[in-house]
């Protein structure tokens, strides 16, 4: 396939200044859902096809096809940039992409054990026995769920500017949900494991007892110590600072959002955004991890990023063209969920570094307060730098030290406010916040985390 989109790049008809890259891309992938005794879903997809992209005088030219044959390709991207020529009419916003980022390779997600040859049976069994469990344990048990995914794709990229790369990703995920209920009180408990790799990732998952675990979980919170609302001192643990990371100030690192004065970080490279003690970075290359990958989907060469060096912006999430319109270096951020839709500036494994002090430490600083951990989802809003997150449990911290467990809790703030108001970074960072990110109706396997974070003036959304 390779040389195939490179016969059909050297076909076409192109000035030095227009761009055009031709892409294939294919997926496979099963997920099944079992909930409160039955298949809620089961799904075995496959999709694969082309797309060919054109830059001519400012305008961009996109399309599709799922036919592979040489004719039809070239015919796609000739179409492409005809679709760019007449929009060039049209447009006076100058965009462009540089000559000087050129990759050649080949990359591929280690993998051990090849889920493809597991038997389903296997597979099946793993969702059925947790949920069963989960769900038989207490009459308490209002719903319980596990859920099933892997997925393998592939890609190649070739451009006019002489990118020509071929990379391959495996991913594979486990998940358990349980609800648990007494009167009008509901707890969740959720987990989930799995990354970038094979069935040795989730072959560990013990059915039986991941379920039991979560129920007993849910009953224990369902008797909790009720959360407290108000501001105050809070420690996230690095599940919450992954999604906080992620979402609240991720997302404002993209750049394309950036461009469109979307962003509260909008012209704050090389700015103090957080205290000293903060440094942020978002690393693809790390093994293992949901958002792993060697080459992104406009065939950039996947590298460290780093985004917050001492409290001190330095870097954005760039694709070719916003590399090029705010004339700094790509970085392998270009992601697209499949060859019908078009890269955009993502994230891969996102996380802030560890510090130096331990939990205790953190909470003999906290005072008063509350050590806050699991996430559990939430939303943000970059243009202004909002954010809410729902946390599973929680627990109280009282003249310096962790006390009662409280149970589901909500936080809310200013992005910037918490890293600037941050007093103390835990001693060790872990990945602790495995998720699909969603942007512009596109969805892409990622991963958060941190350390312990200790942060002030905090909005807390208990019950009292």
């Amino acid at each position: 396939m390779l040389e195939k989109l490179d016969r059909v790049i050297n076909k076409l008809s192109l000035s030095p200044s227009d761009f055009i890259d031709i892409r294939y891309a294919y997926a496979m992938g099963e997920s099944f859902t079992v909930r409160n005794g039955r298949f809620d879903s089961v799904s075995n997809q496959t999709t694969g096809g082309i797309s060919a992209r054109a830059l001519i005088d400012n305008a961009w030219g996109f399309t599709t096809i799922v036919k592979t044959d040489e004719d039809s390709i070239l015919q796609a991207a000739e179409k492409a940039i005809k679709i760019a020529s007449i929009g060039s009419k049209y447009t006076k916003q100058e965009r462009r992409i540089s000559d000087e980022w050129v990759f050649e390779g080949k990359g591929a997600t280690k993998i051990l054990i090849d889920p493809r040859e597991i038997d389903k049976e296997l597979k099946f069994e793993k969702v059925i026995l947790t949920e069963k469990s989960a769900r038989e344990y207490s009459s308490k048990i209002a719903q319980a769920s596990s859920t099933y995914q892997e997925s393998h794709g592939q890609e190649i990229v070739v451009n006019n500017r002489g990118t020509r790369v071929e990379n391959e990703t495996h991913v594979i995920r486990l998940m358990k949900n349980v609800v648990g209920r007494e009167g009008t009180k509901m707890q969740n408990v959720f987990d989930s494991i799995g990354g970038a790799g094979g069935w040795e990732l989730v072959e560990k998952w013990e059915p039986e007892e991941e379920g039991l675990e979560a129920a007993k979980q849910s009953e224990k919170l369902l008797k909790a110590r009720d959360p407290p609302a108000g501001n105050m001192n809070v420690i996230m643990d690095p599940s919450l600072t992954g999604v906080f990371i992620h979402e609240a100030f991720g997302h404002a690192c993209e750049a394309d959002g950036v461009i469109a004065k979307n962003s509260i970080l909008e012209g704050k490279i090389n700015e103090k955004v957080g205290v000293e003690q903060i440094s942020v970075y978002d690393d693809p290359t790390l093994p293992g991890l949901r958002g792993s990958f060697e080459y992104d989907s406009e065939g950039t060469k996947a590298r460290k990023r780093t985004l917050v060096e001492k409290g001190v912006l330095k870097e954005y999430f760039h694709t070719l063209e916003t590399a090029a319109a705010l004339n700094m270096e790509p970085n392998g951020s270009g992601r697209a969920m499949n060859f019908n839709v078009t890269p955009q500036s993502r994230m891969g494994n996102t996380y802030v570094d560890s510090g130096d002090m331990k939990l205790e430490e953190l909470a003999e600083n906290t005072k008063e307060g509350v050590y806050l951990r699991n996430s559990y989802g939430g939303y943000v809003f970059p243009a202004k730098g909002q954010f809410y997150f729902t946390c599973q449990l929680g627990y109280y911290i009282e003249n310096g030290e962790i006390t009662d467990l409280m149970g589901n809790v909500g936080m809310s703030g200013m992005t910037l406010e918490v890293l600037k108001n941050t007093f103390g970074v835990g001693e060790k960072w872990v990945p602790d916040f495995l998720g699909t990110c969603g942007k512009g109706g596109q969805w892409v396997p990622v991963t958060g985390g941190g350390p312990n974070l200790g942060v002030s003036n905090v909005v807390v959304g208990g019950t009292k």
